[in-house]
């Protein structure tokens, strides 16, 4: 036994209702086990696919759960983002997007860097250690079209969240 306590659908709603009163925005990148509580709270849904064979039906399978489990809203509000995107993988892009298009909001496509791909050891120690006085970021580090596809996920998502904030002021 390892001492740990499992969460509950109590414990899980809990949770969500602290985080939404303190946070304006709450990421979270569940396990397994939690994904079914943590989309009864969710606003928002970013579906993340490796570009990779597998993508297409990874992607299919999870689509068709969320319809089929109430969540078909969530899931045509998703947002896809298909990650590693290269010359080599592309075809299998394409069958993932095929897959997704017209089932969800946005798909943004995040080209490989492999600045991503090392392993934080062999990224050397000073890159982890913040400089004091500097901002900690990676975000320069990457290439140019890695950072236009985050940028551009980001701004899908800030539509997303001044739409569902027009949305409440005037409900």
């Amino acid at each position: 036994m390892d001492g740990r306590q499992d969460l509950n659908d109590a414990d899980y709603a809990r949770i969500a209702a602290i985080l939404t009163s303190r946070y304006p925005i709450t990421l979270a990148d569940p396990g397994a086990s939690a994904v079914a509580r943590l989309l009864a709270a969710a606003d928002q849904l970013v579906l993340v696919a490796p570009a990779s064979a597998d993508a297409s039906r990874a992607v299919a399978m999870t689509m068709e759960w969320l319809d089929g489990h109430g969540y078909a809203e969530l899931c045509t509000n998703s947002i896809a983002v298909i990650n590693g995107v290269s010359k080599r993988s592309m075809a299998h892009v394409e069958q993932a997007e095929l897959v997704v298009r017209g089932r969800c909001r946005a798909i943004v496509r995040v080209p490989w860097d492999d600045h991503l791909a090392e392993p934080p050891a062999e990224q050397g120690i000073r890159e982890l250690r913040p400089v004091p006085g500097t901002p900690v970021s990676g975000f320069g580090q990457l290439r140019p079209q890695v950072q236009h596809a985050y940028t551009a996920l980001a701004g899908v998502l800030v539509a997303a969240l001044a739409t569902a904030g027009g949305a409440q002021r005037r409900a």
